[in-house]
């Protein structure tokens, strides 16, 4: 069995630290090579489009762990409106622990809208995601498919809302109003 190549982790686990709380545009290639401790040409082997080719494989990874997280959680028999409170604390806590760090792609999706396709299509694709394991959830306790769909893009649209204002104000207030209003949004039906 193959052993994974420990520069290309390096990068990509150094590259999400850093685009999560400086963005894409303001985090440099020596930057991110200074951070996993490895040479150019190790980045530009494993991703020879270089930045944006990395940034799109953090967005993957990142986006994918969650969607597998958030699938693993809402299987449990827990109600679906406290597994998405539990997931806003859990936000709260990591704020409280680095006010610098946030969701792990919007500061890459956000910038990419224009910088770069194969980016904003990682970033599209991770939120869809998320989108689709509340969704699905929501369709199993019993909703109906659209209004399901819908109230799942309203909650991850109010989450990501609420941790860029919480992140730009420093405070975690809105966090906690989110948490009331996915609460609600959860509840309608």
């Amino acid at each position: 069995m193959p052993r994974p190549d420990r520069s290309r982790v390096a990068l990509i686990e150094s590259a999400a630290t850093l685009f999560r709380r400086q963005g894409y545009a303001a985090t440099g290639i020596n930057q991110i090579l200074a951070a996993a401790d490895v040479k150019a040409g190790s980045l530009y082997h494993h991703f020879p489009d270089g930045k944006a080719e990395l940034a799109a494989a953090v967005v993957d990874g990142a986006g994918g762990d969650i969607t597998r997280l958030l699938r693993s959680v809402l299987a449990s028999e827990r109600p679906a409106a406290d597994i998405v409170a539990t997931w806003i604390d859990i936000l709260i806590a990591g704020l409280d622990g680095d006010p610098r760090d946030g969701c792990p792609i919007e500061p890459i999706a956000t910038e990419s809208v224009h910088a770069s396709a194969p980016v904003r299509a990682a970033a599209a694709g991770a939120f869809a995601g998320w989108c689709t394991a509340v969704a699905d959830r929501l369709i199993r306790d019993g909703w109906p498919d659209d209004e399901a769909r819908q109230t799942a893009q309203a909650v991850i649209a109010l989450i990501e809302g609420a941790l860029i204002l919480s992140r730009i104000a420093g405070d975690r207030s809105a966090l906690y109003a989110a948490k009331i209003g996915a609460r609600t949004l959860l509840k309608s039906a």
